[in-house]
């Protein structure tokens, strides 16, 4: 089966499409990826965080979550406070 990993930074997305057996899990296909050594915060497919043990199917794109670097609503105050 074929799936995608992605990872998103500032600078744009990179993705890596990956050919894995049937009943493969989201952390399988993450530690055959380039990401393997990348930290996240969570994963998720298709926009739905999931868990590391979620089996995967054919076309899923992975993608890896990163930390907020702001908290929204403290950056939301902060642009409400700004005259």
């Amino acid at each position: 089966m074929k799936v995608e990993v992605v990872y998103a930074t500032a600078q744009g997305a990179n993705s890596e499409e990956l050919e894995l057996p049937e009943g493969a899990s989201v952390q399988a296909a993450v530690a055959a990826s380039r990401f393997a050594s990348t930290p996240v915060a969570g994963t998720a497919i298709f926009g739905k965080v999931v868990g590391a043990d979620r089996i995967l199917d054919d076309g899923d794109r992975i993608e890896l979550l990163r930390e907020l670097l702001i908290d929204p609503k403290d950056a939301r105050r902060r642009r409400a406070q700004t005259p």
